[in-house]
């Protein structure tokens, strides 16, 4: 089977620097191919086969598939079942700038360096979410080639930070990609507040194998887990705000003052009003 390499300059607006595409069924698909440019395509309804690199994986409502210029791709239809996808393709430096303006401390080379593509499988509102994102791009004229390309930045900075991020972390680190996931989640005072129920229901597994899991990659179980994060967050409510160390200790799930300043000093080897001063000391007036 031949293999068609589709090229940037050819589908393109180097101007708009990206374009998308929402596609009805498989049978309006190129075949095998390989590309130039990057792209990241999302599974809206339906399910199909994506044959990838060699291999062969079942992708379903929800899944969201980053795809580089050296992957050789094309799907094959499930019996009796067809799919939706809403693709997005976009120029080698768009990306390369965006990994550039998000710094060190994003993963990067994860992404490249990944044997298979990144796959991230979105809730039902995130793909609902990213849907509309995606969808608001054929409401800009053609003609206004520089707004499309500010919203399609935009759109990657945001795809890229908050979806494919714990995935390629985890890929880095070689952790569960789920793991890192929740990890991220748990980050959500709505979340961390919510506790162990909270972390059962966003992972789908149970408080067991939470315990295991936590245990193998944290070094920690997932209560203690909990702690340091909600710890971290008062943290920066003390380093970020003039509120009282009462207030912030509520705020972060401490109902008990004693037991707040007892967890914070075995943490940051410090109480939280002395933590306080000492940054605040090292840090220039910003008012």
């Amino acid at each position: 089977m031949d293999i068609v390499t589709l090229r940037a300059e050819i589908g393109i607006d180097p101007e708009a620097e990206g374009h998308y595409r929402d596609i009805t069924g498989i049978g309006n698909t190129s075949g095998i191919h390989t590309h130039d440019f990057y792209e990241f395509f999302v599974i809206v309804e339906g399910a199909a086969y994506h044959c990838v690199n060699g291999k062969k994986e079942r992708l379903e409502e929800g899944d969201l598939v980053f795809m580089r210029p050296r992957d050789v791709h094309y799907y094959e239809p499930l019996p009796d079942t067809d799919c939706r996808l809403i693709n997005l393709s976009f120029y080698e430096h768009t990306l390369t700038d965006l990994f550039a303006y998000l710094g060190a401390g994003f993963p990067q080379q994860a992404f490249h360096s990944a044997p298979d593509p990144i796959v991230v499988h979105l809730s039902r509102q995130e793909m609902r979410l990213l849907q509309d994102r995606l969808t608001g791009l054929i409401r800009i004229p053609q003609r206004d080639k520089k707004r499309f390309r500010t919203m399609l930045r935009s759109i990657l900075a945001e795809t890229y930070g908050h979806y494919f991020l714990p995935a390629a972390a985890a890929e880095r680190d070689g952790k569960p990609e789920w793991l890192s996931r929740l990890c991220k989640q748990m980050d959500d005072p709505a979340n961390f507040l919510e506790g162990i129920p909270a972390m059962v229901r966003l992972s789908g597994k149970s408080h067991a194998h939470l315990c295991r899991v936590f245990r193998q990659w944290e070094n920690q179980s997932p209560l203690a887990y909990l702690n340091c994060v909600k710890l971290q967050y008062a943290e920066n409510l003390l380093l970020g705000s003039d509120r009282s160390v009462l207030d912030i200790a509520l705020e972060a799930g401490f109902g008990n003052l004693g037991h707040f300043h007892k967890s914070f000093k075995s943490l940051f080897g410090t109480t939280p009003q002395r933590h306080r001063k000492l940054r605040q000391t090292k840090q220039a007036p910003l008012v």
